[in-house]
């Protein structure tokens, strides 16, 4: 097996040495680029044709709910949803600023702000590791770029932009909380961190039902950090490292067995044969990963290729092959011992595993951007790395351009975008080429946009 050690990483010249770059500083930075490219949300207004109706503007949990009310509804699904925390949020900003849209969307920035802050974190703590021959400043770099794609990827406008969509930043935000907690508590094994971690576990699930992902993020943490390289199997299975997970695990399983019983979280045989939604999966992976790295034509809905019964077009088996092709890369950056790239695939990964279709859970959508929250972070690590690496060569000055204008379109895409979700006309609008496809090819069903998933 190779040694990462060998990859040499020059981004942090002598311009990146000077003594302006500090946490706090990088932070402020980040700061003023995200509010800029998310400033047409202030102006924003409720999307009336949408979820803001049911969500938001006709809650009865946010209109005058009582503590019975609050009670049921942390015990309960409510229109086939479990998001009580989200509907919590709603009214702590109804209460404090009445039904104002601009209050709504500059409390969902501030949490995405807040998520940008824990991502700058979380990363710099896990490049010290994953990074050779790293030191603070170099970390912090990394940190920085890995954040501000976070902060400003065009992928995110739709979560962050989108009233309705605020489970998605709270989830998001919650489950960077229990990661930044758990990883402290590899750091000073402090039982505290982990009850913190388990907290932040229950509030995301209660945002949104995707956070029940977590304890697959655990394990990811654990093998970044080295507890796994000493331990033989018969030392595994009985060490402190799987002991402390039993209990995740076990609220994973409370979690759907909760859903099971509220008729969710079911596993629906029917539908899509094994090799369609295989296809889907590998489908999802390879346009995620296509629509980060150029993310241009973003639409609203992306529905489904075909009916269940249909025949699928040929060209979705070409997919196959692309996502062997990501497959073999990743394959070798592992049997180089880069585990920089390892890490970021498998984060990538692992926070779209419920929305692959390959485990047939209902969605009405193939890909949705919202659901690339938190999986951007892996892709821009790589990203980062890479063009670390891409700098140690001659042409150091073409790619200091073309980084640059990547992410000024970055910006200026999602400040646009975030304009697009003015109101339910000018969304609308913005997807007129995919309402006429979803028009014309499958007729005899109705189109909507609900987001109830």
């Amino acid at each position: 097996m190779g040694n990462f050690t060998s990859y040499r990483s020059t981004i942090l010249s002598d311009t990146w040495s000077a003594s302006w770059v500090n946490s706090y500083n990088l932070i402020l930075i980040l700061s003023g680029i995200t509010l800029i490219a998310f400033l047409p949300t202030f102006s924003n207004d409720f999307q009336l044709d949408w979820d803001d109706t049911w969500q938001v503007l006709e809650n009865p949990l946010v209109n005058g709910a009582t503590l019975q009310d609050i009670r049921y509804h942390f015990t309960h699904f409510w229109q086939q949803q479990y998001s009580p925390v989200n509907s919590v949020f709603y009214l702590g900003i109804a209460g404090l600023f009445g039904m104002d849209a601009t209050a709504f969307h500059i409390a969902c920035l501030l949490v995405h702000w807040g998520s940008t802050v824990l991502v700058f974190f979380i990363i710099k703590k896990l490049t010290e590791v994953l990074l050779p021959n790293h030191n603070n400043k170099k970390a912090m770099i990394y940190a920085f770029f890995t954040a501000l794609i976070f902060a400003i990827h065009p992928l995110q406008v739709e979560s962050v932009a989108w009233i309705s969509a605020s489970k998605i930043v709270l989830y998001g935000f919650f489950a960077l909380v229990a990661f930044y907690s758990y990883i402290r508590y590899i750091q000073t094994s402090n039982w505290l961190w982990l009850i913190v971690t388990a907290m932040a576990y229950l509030l995301g699930f209660g945002s949104k039902e995707q956070a029940i992902i977590l304890p697959l993020n655990l394990i990811l943490f654990d093998y970044i950090f080295g507890r796994y390289a000493d331990l033989n199997w018969k030392k595994l299975l009985t060490s402190g490292v799987i002991l402390e997970k039993i209990p995740f695990f076990l609220m994973a399983l409370g979690f759907w067995y909760f859903s099971l019983i509220n008729n969710l979280g079911t596993v629906n045989p029917g539908g899509y044969p094994v090799y369609q939604r295989l296809v889907f999966g590998l489908y999802s992976i390879t346009e995620y990963i296509f629509r980060f790295l150029a993310p241009v034509k973003l639409y609203f809905f992306h529905p489904f290729p075909i009916s269940p019964g249909e025949a699928l077009p040929l060209y979705y088996f070409g997919y196959i092959l692309l996502a062997g092709i990501i497959g073999y890369y990743n394959w070798g950056y592992y049997r180089k011992g880069n585990r920089l790239v390892v890490v970021g695939f498998l984060f990538f990964l692992i926070n779209l595993l419920l929305v692959l279709h390959i485990i047939p859970l209902p969605r009405t959508v193939i890909t949705a951007d919202r659901y690339m929250y938190l999986s951007i972070i892996g892709l821009a690590l790589i990203v980062i790395w890479q063009v670390d690496q891409w700098l140690s060569t001659p042409n150091r000055p073409i790619i200091i351009v073309g980084c640059f204008a990547w992410f000024l379109f970055l910006g200026v895409h999602s400040f646009l975008r975030t304009a697009d979700w003015k109101n339910s006309e000018t969304a609308k609008a913005s997807v007129n080429e995919i309402i006429e496809k979803k028009k014309n090819t499958q007729e005899a069903e109705p189109f909507n946009f609900i987001e109830n998933e």
